[in-house]
């Protein structure tokens, strides 16, 4: 391994080396810049925003990159970027992410589509395999605590998925369909089509696999569909829906294998009503939607049968309004509120044989109302915001979460950031009812958090990121030894950590068809083991990109270390050996319409974790075709 961590690093410096010289003998200065700091987001601030214009630590990948990277799911694409980290045990199936240390599923993130919460109504959790990117048009992170805008669960960022619709009139049908090692399968069907008003766009993906271990095939599919009318100059009106169905075989631990057929199965479903409106200086929008889940666990060989449904149905408002506008001077208001209503309900094992789970089963709802201001101030060169938002549930009571932040233009090539604001997340139902360890006089997780960056235009080719951000976590909530059993185990609110981190980076243009980028994220957690579960001390991304006419080939590496993670057998929080992956993938559109593709996952086969006990694949090929009409 170290001989790995060895090359990468060497690789590395030469490229450093090799860019100098090239950029040195530079003469053009029309090049795109590194990064697309005039791309629009809508994450950041909840209106639209240039990424130069935003005080918080925002990433875009936008539909090129993604259809580039041959990745099957949101979280695979986004585990590159700084400060995200990603689990997985398989190529196809969950995933688990931390953005700055905070995520457990997706319980300290909150997971958007379309600005529409997606989680799970017992857990809190995102089932994060439900995400393909088969519908996505762009993905949009903030990196960092964004509750004052997004609520609970919004502790260590926030992850839009912006899904595909027609903006012209016309029709286009494209898809994918490709095979690899260990059996796999995908294939994938978008249509989508515009006439006047209307427009809608469908998609079909499915996934199958048979595994790198025994009991692990996987077999998947989602469907997704969004239709809209432009009612008139003013208002729009949309629909969208989506639904999944998979079936996950679990290997177990390599010292103690499942050999039971032991699988998980996910049954999700959503539906969204948006009405948005456009006047001259006010942008509003009303959000009806409802998630919905069926989960069965069937896992003979620990004895764990699990058996439940989830709901969440809400209504999100805001309005964006510009208050003034006089040359430097620009102040723009956002005031929303937004009501959800969490349900989650175990059953009985649809198998009377099977033994009677050990949880206490039950339904239980709670009711969210959380209202919000957020004010945003240009002053010549300065960007200002300020806001919070109010929070009221049955369990959490009253909560508050402020935020301030800053953005200077310096000059045309520099920007300095700075930011302060409080992360929240309220209990879920598992923490205080359902288990044996729950508990419920648990208290909401809050964490403080403070950050300073700057982004550098060295020269129209490169372009170097950095940024600080130390973190207060007050009432975390972890599983702790009980003093008083039974039982063994509660769920505990464990005090207080702090999580201090450096994230560095720089996007280089080496030619006009040649790119580097490179990113360092560097995390020292707590004092405990249990406080650094899932975040490793270092990660390094560095992704080269050619391209040259209708050929493209990219290579893709990363390194971890200093990760820790629970055993899942022996219940001990275990140092997982560093790791080096690297990924090669190339494409060539052979016409106009047909693209054929292949991906090289794990090309050196390093042998590797990232759960103690379930090994990684080895060095896996998938080959296919895209077409589009």
């Amino acid at each position: 391994m170290n001989i790995f961590a060895n090359a990468f690093i060497l690789l590395f410096l030469i490229c450093v080396t090799f860019s100098g010289r090239l950029v040195a003998c530079d003469e053009g200065n029309n090049e795109k810049e590194a990064f697309d700091l005039d791309e629009i987001v809508v994450t950041a601030t909840k209106s639209k925003k240039k990424v130069a214009d935003v005080t918080s630590s925002v990433s875009v990948i936008d539909t090129e990159e993604i259809e580039a990277s041959n990745d099957n799911y949101v979280m695979d694409i986004i585990g590159k970027l700084p400060g995200v980290f990603v689990q997985k045990d398989n190529i196809y199936g969950r995933q688990g992410i931390q953005i700055r240390g905070l995520g457990s599923n997706c319980r300290r993130l909150q997971t958007l589509i379309d600005g529409r919460p997606e989680k799970m109504g017992i857990f809190g959790c995102t089932i994060t395999q439900t995400l393909p990117l088969s519908n996505v048009e762009r993905i949009e992170i903030i990196r960092g605590p964004e509750s004052a805008l997004y609520g609970s669960d919004a502790m260590g960022g926030v992850v839009n998925i912006i899904t595909k619709r027609m903006r012209e009139d016309g029709y286009e049908t494209d898809g994918i369909l490709s095979f690899g090692g260990y059996d796999i399968y995908h294939g994938q069907l978008n249509h989508g089509g515009k006439k006047g008003d209307f427009d809608y766009y469908f998609t079909f993906d499915q996934k199958y696999m048979d595994g790198h271990r025994a009991n692990s095939r996987y077999k998947g599919y989602n469907v997704t569909g969004r239709m809209g009318y432009q009612l008139n100059e003013v208002y729009r009106l949309e629909f969208s829906s989506k639904h999944f169905d998979d079936e996950a075989y679990d290997p177990g631990p390599d010292s103690a294998p499942f050999t039971h057929d032991d699988r998980k199965e996910y049954n999700r479903s959503s539906f969204d009503l948006d009405l948005t409106a456009a006047w001259e200086k006010v942008d509003a929008s009303i959000k009806l939607f409802q998630s919905r889940g069926h989960h069965r666990f069937t896992m003979p060989t620990i004895q764990d049968y699990w058996h439940s449904r989830d709901r969440i149905t809400g209504a999100l408002s805001k309005a964006s309004i510009d208050v003034f506008g006089n040359g430097d001077i620009e102040d723009n208001l956002l005031i929303g509120y937004d009501w959800y209503r969490e349900f989650g309900k175990t059953q009985e094992p649809w198998n009377s044989s099977v033994p009677t789970p050990p949880y206490h089963p039950g339904h239980w709802h709670r009711t969210n109302h959380e209202m919000y201001l957020f004010n945003e101030l240009l002053f010549g060169n300065m960007i200002n915001t300020v806001g919070g938002r109010l929070h009221y549930d049955q369990v959490a009571d009253w909560e508050f979460m402020p935020h301030w932040g800053m953005l200077w233009h310096i000059s045309s090539d520099t920007r300095l950031r700075g930011k302060i604001c409080k992360g929240f997340r309220t209990p879920k139902f598992n923490e205080l009812y359902l288990f044996p360890p729950a508990t419920e006089d648990l208290d909401p997780e809050k964490v403080w958090s403070y950050e300073i960056g700057i982004d550098q235009n060295v020269t129209n080719r490169l372009r170097l990121e950095v940024n600080f951000f130390y973190m207060d976590v007050d009432n975390f909530i972890q599983r702790r030894f009980n003093s008083s059993p039974p039982p063994r185990y509660l769920f505990l609110n464990t005090g207080s950590f702090v999580i201090k981190g450096i994230e560095t980076g720089f996007n280089l243009r080496l030619l006009s068809n040649l790119d580097i980028t490179f990113y360092h994220t560097f995390m020292n957690v707590g004092n405990s083991r249990d406080d650094k579960i899932s975040i490793p001390n270092h990660k390094l991304d560095t992704l080269i990109d050619y391209r040259w006419r209708d050929f493209s080939i990219s290579f893709g590496c990363e390194y971890v270390a200093g990760l820790y993670e629970e055993n899942e057998t022996t219940g001990a929080v275990e140092n997982v050996d560093d790791y080096v992956v690297a990924n090669l993938k190339a494409s060539y559109w052979l016409n106009s319409e047909w693209q054929a593709f292949l991906g090289i996952d794990n090309i050196f086969n390093s042998n590797y974790e990232m759960y103690p006990e379930y090994p990684m694949p080895g060095t896996t090929v998938i080959s296919g075709l895209r077409f589009q009409f």
